[in-house]
């Protein structure tokens, strides 16, 4: 069951592992803070704006806490239980064993001589910018009768974008684009979540998002409530 965010732990909110570096917890602070920005399309119809700011001042403090080493272990010790992934602190040996030193009367061996440079490498060409959205909703292809996962993506690639193309231009996680993509619903969040997630999939490709978020979300309602025979 997916948590609430007021149910989520720091970790959980700002989606990082327990042993995460302090650039990996500050890249995804940046990254969670574009997402619940109140101008953001991902927010859609979704919160008021008293809940946004509710949402966006938990992502600070979780910030705050996780990014200073002494906050967060602090932090850790109040959570109930944490995953095996976390470490416990190696106890300091008392014995420490003295540097070899080599004897004054030993013959001195010659120090190597560090190995020559090696060439270095032609540097990539850099790569090109991705398409611009277009300000005008693409027609749909007179193929497309119903807007799958598998259509998304091949509509997606046609208009030359990546996975790190659109999940840029919405601000939404890569894994939430190929779990659109793949129809991964146990992936997506909540429906009033996936509802602007598509709104948000569909403008950055270049369609009209109604027909896209109507369609998808159908199959995900027969996925989730399959008729009882």
């Amino acid at each position: 069951m997916l948590k609430k965010i007021e149910d989520m732990n720091y970790y959980e909110l700002l989606e990082v592992s327990y042993r995460a570096t302090a650039q990996e917890i500050h890249k995804a602070y940046e990254r969670v803070r574009k997402i619940y920005d109140p101008n953001s399309i991902a927010l859609y119809s979704l919160f008021s704006p008293d809940e946004t700011e509710k949402i966006r001042q938990r992502v600070e403090d979780a910030y705050r806490t996780l990014i200073y080493e002494e906050n967060r272990r602090d932090y850790d010790r109040t959570l109930s239980s944490l995953p095996d992934i976390i470490e416990a602190p190696q106890p300091e040996l008392r014995y420490q064993p003295r540097p070899f030193t080599t004897p004054s009367h030993a013959p001195r061996v010659a120090e190597p001589t560090a190995p020559a440079p090696e060439p270095r490498a032609a540097e990539p060409h850099p790569q090109p910018a991705p398409p611009p959205m277009p300000e005008i909703p693409q027609p749909v292809p007179a193929d497309v009768t119903e807007f799958t996962g598998s259509v998304l993506k091949m509509l997606r690639e046609l208009r030359g974008l990546t996975v790190r193309n659109v999940a840029d231009t919405t601000k939404l996680s890569g894994r939430y684009i190929e779990a659109i993509e793949e129809e991964s619903y146990k992936k997506l969040p909540a429906r009033p979540y996936l509802r602007g997630f598509l709104f948000s999939y569909a403008r950055a490709i270049g369609y009209e998002p109604d027909r896209i978020v109507t369609d998808y979300m159908k199959r995900y309602d027969t996925a989730k409530n399959p008729s009882k025979k």
